[in-house]
């Protein structure tokens, strides 16, 4: 009898996913798994569910039937069809096997391959002692995140890999203690947790399920219960129409629980029939589920034949959903060895490698620090454009940050640089919680002043003070006194400042080495090159401070230009006029009216006279203020752009670019060069780990890129050319594939669907074409 089209279909089938299948257990065993999840099929449930008749009924291979077993590691199961029935045994070591030693004896374990089950115990035995494993639950018994592979070929075998996890127990006896309870769940939450796993949770009939937490574990990690299959066994234990058999079938219409991939019935072996063959046991399951209610159900949700064709179709299509994904995640992990095997750079055992290795470096650092200084952000250092997502990204764009420091520190000079604020020359008064949010503003408490209290002090100063100055004269020492006194905070604010900026660039060059380098190697350059000379510009920078406050603190007041005596007069001038306002009893807009006129008697000129005298001391520091705020005004903008010029762009910035040269390097003699760049034991076992992580990578992505070729079609067309403003189909660049387009722009008509002649002409037609096709 020829085969019937549904098995040529499900032997293609099992073809094409042997290829696959094939392929992430090569992964798998080279440790790819390791490295980034792989999709897999995990059996789970409580001891006693039926699990492992499940596993038996797939596989129609008979596993050890004791319940403690396996309670200690996983067992990959892999199916595949052959002409030839096949076992082999074997253990893949896990992550915590550091000793290679270990690793390699686990590894050696390969017993001759046998076509008979019967040995399956015995073999599953050996390698449990291979991996240093007892049945007791003792604190010398172990625990081991080794795998044992039991590889099952034939011709009636499906193509699947199962991973079975050891059954859940709650309660404790002499051979299960309750360590082997979190040992179990820890292993089960951790093959669960990868978000490529089918979770194949299995509960049994003959326990109530709300007992069984498997169904709970499996939601916490798979919260949208997308790729959990729920398999119900030993069915046969309920009575004939009873609640609990309702129950169940509830379970199996996906109504009680709704799992996406739905829900699976199974009726295993009894004690009394668990020696018939395969072949009756399936018989039996095909009578029973013929039988009662759970003749209502679907046959392809019943039964080890169904099961095994779903699981297969499953597993395909999940590997397919996932390979997206899956490629993605590995070309990220392939990026992620690479940075970091640039920043190890080439094996460096010779004093020339050394010195190139230092050199390459250096030419790095002083090329992106040049670009820093320069706001010229073209390497990959700074980030893309709009980049939020690091915490260090402003600091990296140091001529940025540079800036903002010098303008916070402009408008805290501004601010606070006054020991006393004169509440006669504010525009406004500050807010005080809002100026303390600022740079440089925290500890801020202002002093305000009024005019008229500054001249009485100043007054009784000059009286105190009197020289050999004509009357109503200033005595200059007091111009000067006067401005140190109010201009006291500028070093504080200068310092703070200059410290702060020392900081970012300091943490810019600590930044961009390790961008650079190694951790051993950025430990080493900071601490015997970079660091000493970065508390080197910080002493240049805290002297040339000094220089600049030592004449503000000890010298003259010096003005040169014409801005000094034009602010002399502006003060002069509006200190006059508000006086004679106050005498005409005009308000403060009166100078300024354009059209408005008013008269004034010879009584009224004379009394505005008057508020023009002054006694020669009032007048005198009247003077003295005016003089001393017209230098002050001056001088802070030269403070602050000396600040910014000959402090931190000379002192700082200026030598930042020779911190780390070439030269540098050149400079050095052979005993520093072997003492920065010889590599370390450890750093070069980390390249040689990355290497083969490496190549692991790039042998998974060839791998999965092939099937990804494989599986791909012509799904929309390609995007060659901008859509016109005014065109009709806007659809076309909305990445519709060209079915879903004929349908969008097909007439409405009682055909539902369009003609699959006219489809595949439209998957085919050029632009021009398809326009005018559609008009």
């Amino acid at each position: 009898m020829s085969p019937s089209r549904e098995e040529q279909a499900l032997h293609q089938l099992q073809s094409q996913q042997s290829k696959l299948l094939d392929k992430i257990d090569e992964l798998r065993a080279i440790g790819v798994g390791g490295l980034v999840e792989l999709p897999q099929v995990i059996v789970c449930g409580n001891q006693s569910s039926g699990k492992s008749s499940v596993l038996e009924a797939i596989s129609r291979v008979r596993f050890p039937a004791k319940s403690n077993v396996c309670t200690r590691f996983a067992t990959e199961v892999i199916l595949r069809r052959s002409p030839q029935p096949k076992i082999k045994v074997s253990i893949e070591p896990g992550e915590s096997r550091t000793n290679e030693a270990e690793r390699q004896k686990l590894r050696e374990f390969a017993p001759q391959a046998f076509s008979s089950d019967g040995d399956l115990p015995k073999l599953i035995e050996q390698a449990k002692e291979c991996m240093g494993i007892s049945n007791e639950d003792t604190v010398n018994s172990g625990f081991s995140d080794d795998v044992l592979k039991v590889a099952i070929s034939g011709p009636d075998k499906p193509e699947l890999t199962l991973v079975d996890l050891p059954g859940l127990y709650y309660s404790t006896s002499r051979d299960q203690g309750a360590k082997g309870i979190e040992i179990v769940r820890g292993l089960t939450e951790k093959y669960m947790k990868n978000t490529r796993t089918i979770i194949l949770a299995v509960i049994s009939a003959k326990t109530d399920y709300h007992l069984q937490e498997v169904l709970n574990m499996a939601e916490r990690f798979d919260s949208k219960r997308e790729r959990t299959l729920g398999i119900i066994t030993q069915p046969d234990i309920l009575e004939a129409d009873s609640e609990e058999e309702g129950n169940y079938l509830q379970f199996m219409r996906n109504e009680k629980i709704h799992l996406r991939l739905g829900w699976h019935a199974l009726r295993n072996r009894s004690f009394e029939t668990r020696d018939i063959s395969d072949d009756a046991r399936d018989e039996r399951e095909k009578t029973f589920f013929e039988q009662g209610r759970w003749a209502s159900l679907s046959r392809d949700y019943v039964g080890v034949e169904s099961l095994r064709r779903r699981l297969s179709t499953v597993l395909l299509q999940h590997v397919r959903r996932n390979l997206p994904s899956l490629i993605a995640d590995i070309q990220d992990q392939i990026a992620d060895r690479q940075r970091r095997l640039a920043k190890l750079g080439p094996a460096r055992s010779t004093l020339q490698q050394q010195r190139g290795f230092l050199l390459d470096i250096s030419s790095s650092f002083e090329r992106i620090t040049s670009q820093a200084l320069n706001g010229m952000y073209a390497d990959e250092f700074f980030g893309e454009f709009g980049d939020d997502t690091q915490d260090s990204q402003d600091f990296r764009r140091l001529r940025a940050v540079i800036r903002e420091l010098n303008e916070c520190f402009a408008d805290a000079m501004n601010t606070r640089g006054s020991r006393r604020i004169v509440r006669e020359l504010l525009s406004h008064f500050y807010d005080l919680d809002q100026e303390k949010k600022k740079m440089y503003m925290e500890d801020w408490s202002p002093e305000y002043i009024t005019r008229e209290a500054l001249e009485k002090e100043i007054g009784e100063q000059a009286r105190k003070n009197r020289g050999i100055e004509l009357p109503g004269s200033a005595n200059q020492l007091l111009v000067g006194n006067l401005f140190r006194d109010q201009s006291k905070p500028w070093e504080g604010i200068a310092r703070l400042h200059l410290l702060n900026t020392w900081e970012s660039v300091k943490y810019f060059v600590y930044l961009l080495l390790r961008h650079l380098t190694d951790e051993p190697t950025y430990t080493l350059l900071v601490g015997t090159v970079l660091a000493p000379q970065l508390e080197r510009m910080k002493d240049g920078l805290l002297n040339k401070l000094g220089e600049l406050t030592a004449y503000t603190k000890r010298g003259h007041p010096l003005p040169i230009g014409k801005s000094f005596l034009s602010k002399i007069q502006v003060a002069r001038t509006n200190r006059q006029i508000a006086a004679l306002r106050k005498g005409l009893g005009l308000s403060r807009s009166f100078f300024g009216l354009k059209d408005g006129s008013r008269s004034f008697d010879a009584d009224d000129l004379e009394r505005a006279a008057s508020e023009l005298r002054s006694s020669s001391d009032q007048f005198a520091a009247a003077e003295i203020i005016d003089q001393m705020q017209a230098y002050y005004d001056t001088s802070i903008v030269t403070f602050v752009d000396n600040i910014a010029t000959l402090a931190i762009e000379n002192c700082l910035l200026g030598p930042l670019e020779r911190i780390f040269t070439s030269q540098t390097v050149n400079n050095m003699d052979d005993q520093q060069i072997r003492e920065l760049a010889e590599e370390l034991p450890h750093v070069q076992h980390d390249r040689q780990r990355l290497d083969q992580e490496l190549n692991k990578l790039q042998a998974g992505l060839d791998t999965f890129n092939i099937f990804s070729t494989e599986s791909s079609s012509l799904q929309r067309p390609p995007m060659f050319a901008k859509p016109k403003p005014a065109s009709a189909h806007p659809s076309l660049f909305q990445g519709l594939d060209p079915i879903a387009l004929r349908k969008k722009l097909e007439p409405q008509s009682k055909c539902r669907y369009p003609d699959p002649c006219k489809i595949i002409v439209c998957a085919n037609l050029s632009n021009s074409t398809l326009d005018s096709y559609n008009k």
